[in-house]
């Protein structure tokens, strides 16, 4: 077992420095630390390759269309002006000072239905945009988005995970929402005011290029529009449509076997719902050469995204890897050799296992699984070992999480002021969400 956790340990050392000190391409850094870890667990040469590829494509099954489209979302706001437009509204709307908040709470509502990685993606063009308008740095937008958006992923049902953890610890489904509300919001206030204190001048390059870029493209599809300048409402609606239907997926369930209910649920499907947006958005695009400028943002998203995608398909394999090893199992008998530590289990358990698998989504299911045994012995309600676990989760983002590689190439943000703005932003959410579970077990939770 010492030798298992300290090979797993070794390897996770080995990619962070490999990325961050020895500037390895994290593609090849991902790939190369999955396979070598899994021969050194004893998987052996062919079995270890067969495991890296079915994590690499199992991975990206679900989410690699999405992203694509996600970001032909993205490039047709920013060459109409609808992302310029949708943040005017809102700088206008809340004022540049609580910009931050209405991030956060943005994030805290979107990311309920909709993973974290497409929010980010359906809203990255407002994010930018906003940045420009507020002349705040991206990073000061961007974080405080992603702390709402990890918070409510992590938490809230109906979202996977946390639905899958409240099926394994047999919870009161009611009981666990408000508590778990209000755990996120101590949590994702944690997040804002990391932001709001530490990221107000974390200036990098790509801000001064997002400037010159959305300033330009902003007056060209003014110049371009002159008649009509824009409905921001129309701008919105290739951003709110997938997240509606999604929503909609979540929340309501239909089983009436007629053809409304088979409409509904087909256009409910994440990859659906984004393909509708996306239709949406191309009647935003007018003007001579529709055709040839449709093709052109096209193959703009694919390129932009064939990055994110390869790379959060290597932090899979990676993931995938130490799950068919077992080690998570190992990792659990260790802590249970020390009772002492008692309400700090299962937030310490899924910590690990979440800077272990770079998955919130394999923490949260994982730690679950393996407290469920011993979820009477614990000094809290089932439904809050619920609230520990979702906050262990987002506790330590770094190195082998697609959402650290998402945000390094959208905004070509280097790894390094990754590891000082969003890695400690995690750990002080994830110490926040800690605190209002505390609190909420003094009050007599």
């Amino acid at each position: 077992m010492l030798l298992n956790l300290s090979i797993l340990i070794f390897f996770l050392l080995f990619l962070i420095f490999a990325i961050s000190k020895w500037k390895v391409h994290p593609f090849i850094a991902l790939i190369l630390t999955a396979l070598a870890m899994a021969v050194s667990f004893g998987l052996g040469g062919k079995e270890s390759v067969d495991v890296v590829l079915r994590g690499f494509s199992g991975t990206l099954k679900g989410i690699a269309i999405i992203i694509i489209i996600g970001a032909f979302i993205g490039e047709v706001l920013q060459d109409t002006g609808g992302a310029f437009r949708i943040a005017n509204t809102i700088v206008k709307g809340v004022g540049k000072k609580k910009l931050p908040w209405a991030m956060g709470f943005t994030g805290y509502i979107v990311s309920i239905p909709v993973f974290v990685d497409v929010a980010y993606i359906l809203l990255q063009p407002v994010t930018e945009s906003l940045s420009v308008k507020s002349k705040k740095p991206v990073l000061y937008i961007g974080l405080a988005l992603v702390a709402g958006l990890m918070v409510s992923h992590t938490l809230i049902p109906p979202t996977p995970g946390p639905l899958a953890v409240a099926e394994l610890l047999n919870l009161d489904l009611g009981r666990m929402l408000m508590i778990n509300i209000i755990v996120g919001v101590f949590a994702m206030i944690g997040g804002v005011l990391w932001v709001i204190f530490y990221c107000k001048n974390s200036w990098l390059d790509y801000d001064e290029k997002l400037k010159s870029t959305l300033t330009k493209d902003n007056e060209s599809a003014d110049s371009s529009n002159t008649e009509d300048t824009g409905n921001v409402l129309l701008d919105l609606l290739p951003i709110v449509v997938p997240i509606v239907l999604i929503g909609m997926g979540s929340f309501v369930t239909l089983e009436d076997n007629n053809l409304f209910t088979t409409i509904f649920n087909f256009l409910t499907i994440p990859l659906i719902a984004v393909l509708m947006g996306a239709f949406i958005a191309l009647f935003q695009l007018r003007g001579p050469g529709r055709s040839s400028k449709l093709n052109a943002l096209v193959e703009q998203a694919i390129l932009k995204s064939a990055l994110v995608i390869m790379i959060t398909g290597a932090g899979g394999a990676l993931g995938f890897v130490i799950k068919e090893t077992g080690i998570q199992n190992q990792i659990v008998d260790v802590f249970a050799n020390f009772p002492f530590l008692g309400i700090l289990l299962p937030f310490a358990v899924a910590a690990i296992l979440t800077v272990s698998t770079g998955s919130i989504t394999v923490s949260l299911v994982g730690s679950a699984s393996m407290l469920a045994p011993m979820i009477d012995s614990l000094p809290v309600s089932p439904e809050m070992v619920a609230a520990l676990i979702g906050c262990g989760s987002f506790c330590v983002v770094h190195a082998n999480s697609s959402l650290f590689w998402l945000l390094n190439r959208l905004h070509e943000i280097p790894p390094k002021r990754l590891y000082k703005t969003l890695t400690m932003q995690s750990l002080v959410m994830g110490l926040s969400g800690l605190v209002g579970v505390l609190l909420l077990k003094l009050f007599g939770f």
